[in-house]
């Protein structure tokens, strides 16, 4: 995965159901996870009794990895954090309806800079023609190629433009 696009290269803003294109590709901003970051989340989601995020030590005796590794779940939230700053999806966007098939590829370590890119994989109505459902493909890597984490992220949308919204 390339380093972060400029700004030029990411979409526009979506202001409705119809700006959302299946295949469409959103690049995320990249940040560099550090040692200290895996400790704080580690204490304030799995606490102190899982190793692998804890102690470097038994990390290397017991494991196949080179030191402690970020949660996986955090991965994820990064990820959509990551894509969200791009605010594509932002301004249309009326909640949050799941996670699906994750994938862990790699581990990721203190130093490490990840990045998210979306697809759009599909788009459809909801029972409410007032609502829309995007799916969308998330990969993420880290600064060498190297492929972290996969899932599907799926949003409820408005259909109706943000621009008729605000006047």
């Amino acid at each position: 995965m390339a380093a972060d696009a400029s700004m030029t290269d990411r979409p526009l803003p979506w202001r409705g159901y119809d700006d959302i294109v299946v295949g469409q590709r959103i690049q995320g901003f990249g940040r560099t996870v550090t040692d200290a970051e895996i400790v704080m989340v580690t204490a304030l989601t799995t606490g102190w009794h899982q190793p692998l995020h804890t102690n470097a030590e038994w990390v290397k005796a017991n494991t196949p990895f080179a030191g402690i590794i970020l949660p996986g779940p955090v991965i994820v939230a990064y990820a959509i954090g990551l894509l969200s700053a791009t605010l594509v999806y932002s301004g249309v966007t009326l909640a949050f309806l799941g996670v699906d098939k994750v994938a862990a590829r790699a581990p990721v370590y203190g130093g490490d800079t990840i990045t998210a890119v979306a697809t759009v994989k599909s788009k459809r109505l909801a029972s409410d023609p007032a609502k829309g459902i995007v799916e969308l493909d998330i990969g993420v890597a880290k600064q060498d190629g190297t492929a972290v984490m996969s899932f599907v992220y799926t949003l409820l949308v408005r259909t109706g433009s943000t621009e008729a919204k605000a006047t």
